[in-house]
């Protein structure tokens, strides 16, 4: 016992030793620091707050919840970073709110930070969730290293019905694209807005994968403990939106909205770079090898382009250090790029007037109407100088694209075979509702009366009530006809009654403006392809214009993409 206390005393005295010795060194130091001549110690510039923060400077001006800085960093903080630690009774300030519908296309505006109706997330939220901007200094504004050159250019068109990518290599002309659903007799450009998770909330499907696998499901009876989500791209449209937004799928439960939209992106990263790898002997691309181009309708909120943003983030397209690698481009301007390149070859009316392609006479005004699934947007570019684009009008649009054709169809099927039928058919047969709506999507391209031809299953159905004939009985509408039904022109050109009736008030907004002397009227998407939107536009506007629709309307949008990806810069004014 008494060794031990001799010990401690011991290890006591070195320490007095040591310190006493420390003391008398940094004396010494200081001597010498005093011999040193003297510099002119300046007070910092008015305006050294605008200035490039010092690396040292950097680290103590950086935004951190967790830890409180020290007196002296607080002080040469600059004012954007807030003083205040946040606790949870806080809200932080973020530069807009994901929330509003009425400022649809305007720039953001700023939320006030002690207004939490006016926050779209507590600060308890964002400690768990970091906020995707930086709140660094030294990270916003330090000058960057040379980001990576990008290899290729990939534009993803996620769709309301149907999605699809395409992707062109630095210095091809050549733009490509997958062809989907061949092993289920399908062989489109571009597949369903489907996808599939199982039980646990994990990934599953996507697309036409989903579909079928689901029915499978369905007859085995497992299907309600899958979440399916389908044709879900809307959900974004006019809703307040917030991370911890929820989803509900065909089984009734809920999901967050930005873990079906991140998974669904990644699932078209994976296979843009698997199929890129194809086209390139065997060689391994990754993410950051890209320049990503995300289209979004253009009427929608800076709320849910900021959503897609995070939602791409977080499928892994692009980091956080890299995000000048995401382009999100408005699906009209997207489609502008690509038609102002075309030859007159590349229009099915063949006839350009005055030159080979658009952008080789500046000062030709345009208009592109984008009419997609979901929604009709529209834009007006000018060409200007090197091929450029100026807007001269500010995009606008609606929410009645293709799918409300289709929304009508299916109420009129309602009509015709009870909802007690049609819902059960619904529940039970997704893949053949599927394929009876790409069967009409196809008929949607034609004039007059045309032929659907109906689902196995829903005849079945129906058949267990009464004769499918006497469905039809006195219907002037539709005939059954051999396992199909006849539907006549006059009830096809009414289900196109809404759409037509909006885009007609669009463009009429539009053209009457006098300081516009547009040239041609572009049509694009996959709904433009319908002779009654085709053929409506051009008889009311046909006379004045020139009314032209690309070949390949409905890949105008991604392909235009792609092209955007190469030149960010190509629209250099907007309104």
């Amino acid at each position: 016992m008494d060794q031990h206390k001799q010990r401690i005393a011991n290890l006591r005295q070195e320490n007095r030793n040591l310190k006493s010795e420390n003391s008398k060194l940094r004396s010494q130091l200081q001597d010498i620091q005093n011999e040193l001549p003297s510099r002119e110690v300046r007070s910092p510039p008015q305006d050294r707050q605008n200035e490039l923060p010092s690396p040292k400077e950097s680290m103590s001006k950086a935004v951190d919840h967790k830890l409180e800085s020290s007196d002296e960093s607080r002080e040469s903080e600059p004012p954007t970073v807030l003083k205040k630690r946040v606790t949870k009774k806080h809200w932080v300030k973020l530069p807009f709110q994901l929330s509003s519908t009425e400022n649809d296309g305007q720039q953001p505006q700023e939320t006030n930070a002690d207004d939490p109706k006016s926050c779209w997330m507590q600060s308890e939220d964002v400690t768990k969730k970091p906020l995707k901007q930086c709140t660094s200094p030294a990270k916003a504004f330090s000058p960057r290293t040379q980001p990576k050159v990008s290899l290729v250019s990939i534009g993803i068109d996620f769709g309301t019905a149907f999605t699809g990518y395409s992707f062109g290599f630095k210095g091809a002309k050549q733009i490509r694209q997958p062809k989907w659903g061949e092993e289920y007799g399908m062989n489109t450009p571009k597949t369903p807005t489907c996808i599939l998770f199982d039980e646990n909330k994990n990934f599953l499907k996507f697309g036409y994968d989903a579909i079928m696998y689901y029915t499978r499901q369905t007859r085995r009876n497992e299907a309600k403990k899958l979440f399916l989500f389908d044709d879900f791209k809307m959900e974004l449209y006019g809703k307040v939106l917030h991370r911890d937004s929820m989803m509900t799928a065909k089984n009734g439960k809920k999901m967050r909205a930005m873990k079906v939209f991140s998974e669904s992106l990644k699932f078209m990263k994976d296979h843009a770079l698997d199929m890129m790898g194809k086209h390139t002997a065997g060689v391994t691309y990754s993410a950051s090898d890209a320049t990503w181009v995300l289209t979004v309708p253009a009427i929608w909120s800076s709320a849910a382009k900021q959503f897609m943003t995070e939602a791409a983030t977080e499928a892994g397209l692009v980091t956080e250090s890299e995000p000048e690698r995401l382009i999100v481009a408005l699906e009209p301007e997207a489609a502008s790029v690509w038609c102002k390149q075309l030859p007159k070859e590349g229009f099915m009316e063949g006839d350009l007037t005055e030159a080979e392609t658009i952008e080789q006479v500046p000062g030709t005004q345009y208009m592109v109407v984008d009419c997609g699934g979901g929604t009709i947007d529209i834009t007006v570019h000018e060409v200007v100088e090197g091929g450029r684009l100026k807007e001269l009008h500010r995009v606008s649009g609606n929410n009645l694209g293709g799918q409300t054709v289709d929304k009508n169809f299916i109420a009129f099927l309602r009509e015709i075979f009870s909802e007690k039928v049609f819902d059960e058919f619904e529940k039970n047969y997704p893949s053949e509702l599927k394929r009876l709506m790409y069967d009409f999507s196809m008929c949607k391209r034609y004039e007059g009366e045309v032929l659907v031809q109906c689902p196995y299953n829903l005849q079945e159905l129906a058949r267990k009530v009464k004769d499918i004939e006497d469905y039809f009985e006195g219907n002037s509408d539709a005939e059954w006809e051999s396992g199909s039904i006849l539907l006549s022109g006059t009830k096809l050109r009414a289900l196109h009654e809404d759409c037509i009736q909006g885009i007609e008030n669009l463009m009429e907004d539009i053209l009457e403006k006098s300081n516009l002397t547009i040239r041609y009227i572009l049509l694009v998407g996959g709904f433009a392809l319908s002779p009654y939107v085709n053929g409506f536009v051009k008889e009311k506007f046909g006379s004045k214009y020139k009314v032209l629709c690309p070949m390949d309307a409905t890949m105008a949008v991604v392909n235009g993409a792609v092209i955007f990806g190469r030149m960010p810069n190509v629209v250099e004014s907007r309104i």
